[in-house]
């Protein structure tokens, strides 16, 4: 990763359908810190404020949002992850130190971690996997997908680990490298605790994870809380304790910030807002690549973009790049591929994005007035989305189309409109969405096939969902780029922006960027932060 110097544009995201975002704070003995370039804390207490509540239980099998990765990242741990610290996704070792795949992309062997413990006391064993992979799938919340086609789950001794797959899946390991995926929870908790809901009720409130830091306190729209666990594997840390209020207003956690009172903020901090924190000499403004997009989504159960020639001249209709600079500057650039950023690597998956309305003014002038309406949506909560959505309208009406905007709620988005996509708007605008990895497959699914989570309205392409289909089994690039072109010329959901994390902290937080993941907004690597020595006095 890389901090972009100052000033110049620090790009970040803020995702609009989750509204998730983090506020880092540390308490000094004796109270908070004082202004910009205040003297670091002593009593190893960091405090990260949650804009909104986290909405589900900080359940590994059940989490599937934004804000709440604070807890479930530095709670549990998976076989791999996505290294922190580095600008493209790469793999490497977790709670597994190595491992090998069959040359069908069935067979996945693991040497686990010796020496590891959950937070209970219970030992780190071949067992665990077995029991979390089990538990999830029986738990069935929308991550179980990630477990599903598992043959058998085989444990030849306390440190080794089969995994038979019932069909080729070349995505496996990003499965297991996702946020969202698969996390190893004590197996002693699991029977002792199981109820009749396979022990969701105690995990709402405890923990029976391996992380760093074990869940101490769980108040749902109040307050959550982190200690860290004095026999992690990893080492300690220089916070020993995390604490975490729920707050509902962004300006207050900005004045805060300002007073000295906060150490960072993380995806909180408005567009607007942006610039001054980035010419800012006595704050840190970092620009943290991640996989979020902004993306536009376009629907064709709805007369005006019906046909996939009118929704390739609506996208080429607008002038993204004046809308990157006059509402996202420092937080999104231009996209320049189908995928999102680093899905394939060596550059392969490039696409030419042109500003020209032509086409979408002669369609406009067919149509008679009474089909020149157009509704486009964004969510209620974003700013930036709305933002956004004005311009394009603005736009559209120097076009000669009646744009209209609505604001929705995120339940409405995630539930209505793909359910009944032609009462949802023509348009929907997205500032910051990701999908759960940026393996094209994973990309390519949430966003492209009809039953991805993340398709709101449901337009999709037969041939990019064939291809993607066969990509899952192979790995083949060329045949992820053929879906790309296929979904290209669908134009159901295009990105225009890769967007970054937007980071703003005291001078005296260190090691950001190497805590920071490129698969994991609205979250760090608590136990990797530092605290630096700024040379201000106590």
């Amino acid at each position: 990763m890389h901090r972009r110097p100052l000033p110049g544009p620090a790009r970040a995201s803020a995702a609009a359908a989750l509204a998730a975002s983090l506020v880092l704070t540390v308490a000094a003995c004796g109270g908070g810190a004082s202004a910009s370039g205040s003297s670091a804390p002593t009593d190893g207490v960091l405090t990260i404020g949650l804009l909104n509540d986290i909405g589900q239980p900080p359940d590994p099998d059940v989490y599937y949002s934004g804000n709440g990765l604070a807890l479930t990242t530095n709670i549990y741990e998976g076989l791999v992850r996505y290294e922190p610290g580095v600008d493209e996704s790469t793999i490497g070792p977790s709670l597994a130190t190595e491992w090998e795949v069959s040359e069908d992309n069935t067979t996945y062997t693991f040497t686990l971690r010796p020496d590891v413990t959950f937070h209970d006391g219970t030992p780190f064993t071949s067992a665990a996997v077995q029991a979390s992979f089990d538990r999830r799938a029986a738990v069935g919340a929308g991550p179980a997908y990630m477990v599903d086609g598992i043959a058998s789950v085989e444990t030849p001794d306390d440190l080794h680990v089969v995994i038979t797959l019932e069909r080729p899946n070349a995505v496996f390991l990003d499965y297991l490298a996702s946020p969202y995926g698969p996390r190893m929870i004590s197996p002693t908790v699991l029977e002792e605790q199981a109820g009749d809901d396979f022990a969701q009720t105690y995990l709402s409130t405890h923990d029976g994870g391996t992380g760093p830091y074990e869940l101490t306190t769980a108040r749902v729209g109040e307050r959550y809380g982190m200690t860290a666990y004095e026999d992690y594997w990893g080492g300690e840390p220089d916070f020993t304790s995390v604490e975490l209020p729920v707050y509902t207003d962004t300006s207050a956690m900005q004045l805060a910030l300002d007073n000295g009172d906060l150490s960072a903020i993380i995806g909180a901090v408005p567009s607007a807002s942006q610039e001054r924190y980035v010419n800012d000499d006595t704050l840190q403004a970092y620009s943290l690549p991640s996989f979020q997009v902004g993306v536009l989504y376009m629907n064709p159960n709805r007369p005006f973009l019906a046909t996939a020639e009118a929704r390739r001249a609506m996208f080429d209709a607008v002038d993204w790049d004046t809308i990157i600079d006059q509402v996202v500057t420092y937080k999104a650039e231009p996209a320049t591929g189908v995928f999102s950023r680093g899905a394939i690597p060596g550059g392969a998956d490039t696409r030419e994005t042109v500003h020209d309305p032509a086409a979408l003014e002669q369609y406009v002038a067919s149509l008679p007035a009474a089909e020149k309406k157009v509704v486009i949506g964004h969510n209620a909560g974003s700013a930036d989305d709305a933002q956004v959505a004005n311009l394009i309208a603005a736009q559209l009406q120097g076009m000669g189309v009646d744009a209209t905007i609505t604001g929705y709620q995120t339940s409405q988005v995630f539930g209505s409109f793909a359910a009944d996509p032609a009462e949802a708007p023509d348009l929907y605008i997205a500032s910051g969405t990701w999908p759960d990895a940026s393996n094209p497959y994973m990309y390519g699914h949430v966003f492209w096939d009809q039953d991805g989570g993340l398709n709101f309205l449901q337009c999709t392409d037969d041939e990019a969902t064939a291809l993607l289909a066969e990509g899952l089994a192979t790995g083949d690039t060329d045949t992820y780029l053929a879906a790309g072109q296929a979904i290209t010329d669908a134009a159901c959901t295009p990105s225009w922006a890769y967007v970054n994390d937007f980071v703003v902290t005291q001078p005296w937080i260190g090691g950001v960027e190497e805590s920071h993941s490129i698969a994991e907004p609205y979250t760090l690597d608590f136990n990797t932060l530092t605290l630096q020595d700024t040379g201000a006095s106590e």
